[in-house]
């Protein structure tokens, strides 16, 4: 199925990627349309993929020849592209249908719902505490359009503590296998003094997006993980009125390895069950 090959592609999205190959119905937006391929490994992380269509083609015509390949159409991806095709299309045991009876109670609106609760959030980072919140009460009462920056403050997006340390609140996006959603961690990063007084200057601007990523360091302890301090990762700005996209580093972290692989449904109702008082089937 895989005709010759270069060893990367250029993506407008991800780069200089290596290739891959998968079935025309993989390619653009497909979800739920199962990932057939073979083993990845070391020679070939990125086996050819394919649908459960063309499954059903492939097993019909006894594997992938003259026959069944003349009946299928595929076409190039870059790995980063491939990996996205493969969450979203992956159908998993227990899907994010699955959990649309579990009911829940907000702890912020007081009120019942019914289904998935796809984000959880931090207020402030790991590092504040009472004596931090007593001398910044006041910076809040004035306008952030007008006040000067104070040594020890925190609103709804930024943060500094003694003028040393500075944070901005963000979002680690982890894409949940078999959809086209995602489920969010609201968490405080890290920023450098250039990076965070840049951010503050620009926070109304729309020429904010065009700032490269910022390199921080996670500031939140997420009990679903194991040390989850100073993981490397790098700040997304987006437009005027949207928090940051935290981009984690490639490692062997289990939250790392959600966000760059995806995160199961199943694990989703865990976390819920774990985090909503009350949370019901």
């Amino acid at each position: 199925m895989k005709p010759t090959q270069l060893d990367t592609v250029h993506c407008d999205i991800h780069g200089e990627t290596e290739q891959a190959f998968v079935c025309t119905h993989l390619s653009v937006g497909a979800v739920g349309l199962g990932f057939n391929r073979n083993e990845p490994d070391v020679e070939n992380p990125f086996p050819d993929a394919w649908c459960d269509e063309c499954e059903q083609i492939r097993a019909t015509h006894d594997g992938w020849n003259k026959e069944s390949e003349g009946r299928t159409k595929i076409v190039l991806l870059c790995s980063g592209c491939y990996e996205h095709a493969r969450i979203r299309n992956t159908r998993p045991s227990v899907t994010l249908e699955d959990l649309g009876s579990l009911r829940w109670k907000c702890s912020s609106c007081e009120e019942w719902h019914t289904g998935p609760c796809l984000d959880f959030n931090y207020s402030e980072p790991y590092y504040w505490d009472e004596n931090h919140a007593k001398a910044s009460r006041w910076t809040n009462l004035i306008p952030r359009a007008i006040k000067k920056p104070s040594k020890t403050f925190l609103d709804a997006d930024y943060c500094a503590i003694n003028d040393e340390s500075f944070f901005v609140r963000g979002l680690i996006r982890l894409p949940i296998v078999g959809t086209a959603e995602t489920f969010d961690w609201g968490v405080w990063g890290s920023l450098s003094r250039e990076n965070f007084e840049t951010i503050l200057k620009m926070d109304g601007n729309p020429e904010r997006t065009s700032l490269p990523p910022m390199f921080s360091w996670l500031s939140n302890q997420i009990p679903e993980y194991s040390d989850t301090l100073n993981l490397k990762m790098y700040a997304h700005i987006q437009e005027p009125g949207m928090r940051p996209h935290f981009r984690l580093e490639q490692s062997e972290h289990s939250l790392s390895q959600e966000y760059h692989h995806g995160i199961m449904p199943e694990r989703v109702k865990e976390i819920m069950l774990r985090r909503l008082p009350g949370a019901e089937e």
